[in-house]
Parts: structure tokens; C-alpha cells; sequence
């Protein structure tokens, strides 16, 4: 009896684990993703809103740097849980994947350097265009030139702009805050061209579809966290005003 009263209590008072989540996310593409060391360490805006999200579903949260092609593919191979990185929701993509609501409305943004002699969209007709592998920025190119332009894809953002400052690219096109981020901090270098453009429904963090009830329990950290005043506070530290 002594025994198992022993067992009993060992087993009411033992730390239960957290659910480890295994999260896709890009190494660096400020303002979103940022990985700061080798160890799992990433700061950002989609990585402090993923944060808080497991603080707030207990979740042991561990990032894992892939490129953005990777998150599609680890995730459909199930080699990751969720996929993160300025992921636009779209129809398309939701044959496929499950997404969360959307956190951050989601738009394209040319950018040029500044001393290209492209000021607006309809100069581009007929120059080289940079973008990342497997956005939907290449498809949104083709509805607006055609064949009227030379697309060049990159495996990451440091490659797509790398290819702009070497003039392998005449412009880009990347999401809206991340251009304006590049901008800003090279504002002696880059320059934007034209309005932003929609493109999809908003960003959201993207699931494989065996996980509805992983994104049902997201989604609740979401709205709480916009009802708290948590996400604006995260917010207001990379961003100046919200556009959703």
C-alpha cells in the first residue's frame, strides 16, 4: 500500500512535457524572421507572434531554418509541424495546406536601387526581375508583363537583393515590409518603385491538413492575443501602423 501510494504521488506531482512543435521558418528575412545564432535562437515579428502562440498552447516551439521551397516540401514530407514566413494565404495553396487566420495583411513591393532610372511599374517592362524561389511574386510578374520581362528566381531574400546591388537584376520583388525594412536600412541603395500590391488573403501560419486541430488551437491564441492587446504590442515593435 505504502508502494503505491508512493507511485501514485510520484506520478500526480512529475512535470508533464510540453508538446514539441517543429517550426519551418526562413533564417533571415527581416522584419519577420531573423535567426541569431546556431543554437534555435530567432527574433522577428512572425517569429514573436509564434512565440506567444506556444506560450499560450504550452508548446515546446523549436525553429528549424529552411529555405521557402524547404518549408513547403519538410512540411508536406512531415518532417516539420507548422510552416512559417511571410505565407500568403491563397486557394491554391489551401488545396493543399491548412493555415491559421491571417496575422498580417499581405502585399508585393518592387524595389529598385537608386540610381536605376526605373520610377515607376510600367518602366519595368522589358528589365530583369529578382524575386524568391517559390512565392507567388514570379506568378504576379507574368499577369502584369507577360513575356515583356526576364524573371530570375533566388533561393533567398540576401541572394535577391545580392543579385539587385550587383546589377544581375535590374529590381525586385519581395513583400511589402520586407522592402521597406531594406530600404530603410539602406536607404542610400535602394529605393521603392510604385504603390504595394495584394497579394493573397494575408499571411498565415501554414499547417499540413492532418493538423486541424493544431490550427483550431492557434487561432484561439490569435484572437486572444488581438482582444488582449498582446499582438498590438508586438506589432507596434516592428511596424508603424497596421494595415490589416
Amino acid at each position: 500500500m505504502r508502494f503505491l501510494l508512493l507511485l501514485l504521488t510520484l506520478l500526480v506531482c512529475s512535470p508533464v512535457s510540453a508538446e514539441i512543435i517543429r517550426i519551418g521558418t526562413l533564417p533571415y528575412d527581416p522584419p519577420f524572421e531573423i535567426q541569431a545564432d546556431k543554437q534555435g535562437h530567432f527574433w522577428g515579428f512572425d517569429v514573436d507572434i509564434m512565440t506567444e502562440i506556444c506560450h499560450r498552447i504550452t508548446a515546446d516551439c523549436r525553429f528549424i531554418p529552411l529555405t521557402f521551397t524547404k518549408i513547403f516540401t519538410e512540411l508536406v514530407a512531415g518532417n516539420i509541424d507548422l510552416g512559417l514566413g511571410a505565407i500568403s494565404i491563397t486557394e491554391t495553396r489551401e488545396e493543399t495546406f491548412l493555415f491559421s487566420l491571417p496575422y498580417l495583411a499581405s502585399n508585393g513591393q518592387y524595389v529598385t536601387t537608386t540610381v536605376s532610372p526605373i520610377n515607376n511599374i510600367a518602366d519595368i517592362q522589358e528589365k530583369r526581375v529578382g524575386s524568391v524561389q517559390g512565392t507567388l511574386f514570379k506568378a504576379l510578374i507574368l499577369e502584369r508583363f507577360n513575356d515583356l520581362v526576364q524573371i530570375i528566381e533566388y533561393p533567398t531574400i540576401s541572394a535577391t537583393f545580392h543579385a539587385l546591388s550587383t546589377r544581375k537584376v535590374d529590381v525586385v520583388i519581395t513583400d511589402e515590409e520586407t522592402a521597406k525594412h531594406w530600404v530603410a536600412t539602406s536607404s542610400t541603395l535602394f529605393k521603392l518603385v510604385g504603390k504595394s500590391i495584394p497579394v493573397g488573403i494575408g499571411y498565415g501560419i501554414m499547417a499540413n491538413k492532418k493538423s486541424p486541430g493544431l490550427i483550431k488551437r492557434i487561432n484561439k491564441a490569435l484572437l486572444e492575443m488581438e482582444n488582449d492587446g498582446t499582438y498590438l504590442k508586438i506589432y507596434n515593435r516592428y511596424f508603424s501602423e497596421i494595415v490589416l
